[in-house]
């Protein structure tokens, strides 16, 4: 224990990560907040949800009570039936895709669908405050041991991360995608040692006339160790679904998303899950292209055990160590908006971090469906 006590400080510089949604995460965020910027549908005349509004039931009507008064020698099941196919049918347009399914009851309703499979270069930029706990330390692959006199403050972490996002309309209403990027960044470290509990913990006996050195270190000592940057580097995966709805040009999306990362230096277990319900409006132009606009909030809860292992410089030891890690802000505001340039091209962003969050984030995305 002693040994371990010596090494400590090498210990803690070892290069504690965390994952987001992106989102991604991550982060996620992720997220992470990798199933941005939904490609909606086009709502071509008033329905909510795909099922027609109360105006075109009162349109139905009037066509139906005049086709009473031009033809009352049918029956009374034959009216029904040319009025149910009046109001469903659009002869004029056919889906010519395999997805999403049920795609022609829902463009014989009035809907333009967006095309079903999609490509997207995703940029995440997130930064956040995580809170480190239940730390345990070891030494050259031996058993670890509690620390409990190392308290943590202030770690922030700054994370890059590039994605390549694929994903497929398999309902009118529901879209499921994944995604893979690399993650890059920097994580802030500020944390204390309580130099009375360390000789407490590791039963050091400072009474005797002799004292060990780590008396003299130690004893009624609080070491303030400050502004310890790690390098984080690894991969980020992630995989969800996106539900969404609307009525004339405004629209809801909710993207769920879980994401885990694969860190080069260090073993990520744990998960971290991102939702972000959104409002919004769309705005047609002529030339047929289309702006959306939207706010809404993000819920980012990142829960993980980092383990790894850091070399002891000069020496072929190293310190084994293992910490819990949890973002502090679960959620925040945003804005976003993306604009489509044709069927076939979108681009788009987002900031995060309205409300005074410790969580901040910008997201940017170039997609192509086909």
């Amino acid at each position: 224990m002693k040994r371990i006590t010596l090494t400590l400080l090498t210990a803690l510089t070892a290069p504690l990560t965390f994952a987001n949604n992106t989102d991604s995460v991550a982060q996620a965020d992720t997220a992470s907040s990798n199933a941005l910027f939904p490609p909606i549908f086009e709502l071509q005349d008033d329905t909510i949800f795909g099922l027609p509004s109360l105006m075109s039931e009162d349109m139905s009507q009037e066509q139906n009570a005049a086709l009473q008064t031009q033809e009352g020698t049918e029956s009374e099941t034959s009216k029904l039936d040319l009025s149910i196919a009046d109001k469903t049918t659009n002869p004029g347009k056919k889906w010519e895709h395999a997805l999403p399914f049920f795609a022609e009851d829902v463009i014989m309703n009035g809907y333009d669908l967006p095309l079903p499979f999609g490509i997207s270069i995703i940029y995440a930029n997130v930064q956040q405050d995580m809170t480190l706990t239940d730390l345990s330390v070891g030494y050259g692959g031996g058993p670890k041991y509690d620390i409990d006199f190392v308290s943590f403050d202030n770690t922030e972490s700054n994370t890059h991360t590039p994605q390549l996002k694929l994903d497929a309309w398999v309902l009118p209403f529901m879209n499921v995608f994944a995604t893979v990027g690399k993650l890059t960044g920097t994580v802030g470290i500020n944390f204390a040692i309580d130099g009375n509990q360390a000789l407490a913990q590791l039963g050091t006996d400072c009474s005797s006339r002799i004292k060990p050195p780590e008396c003299y270190l130690l004893t009624d000592q609080r070491l303030e160790v400050e502004d310890i940057e790690a390098s984080l580097t690894g991969m980020s995966y992630g995989a969800g679904m996106m539900f969404v709805g609307g009525w004339n040009s405004y629209f809801i999306s909710v993207p769920v998303t879980f994401t885990w990362t694969d860190m080069d230096r260090s073993d990520t277990e744990g998960y971290v899950v991102n939702v972000l319900p959104r409002v919004g409006k769309q705005f047609q132009f002529n030339n047929g292209s289309s702006l959306s606009l939207y706010v809404g909030t993000s819920y980012l809860k990142s829960q993980l055990t980092l383990s790894g292992s850091q070399p002891i410089p000069g020496t072929d030891q190293s310190i084994d160590y293992k910490v819990e890690q949890e973002n502090v802000d679960k959620w925040m505001g945003l804005v976003g908006g993306s604009y489509n340039l044709s069927k076939h091209w979108m681009v788009a962003f987002e900031y995060g971090g309205i409300g005074g969050a410790s969580r901040q984030q910008f997201i940017t995305n170039l997609s192509y469906r086909y």
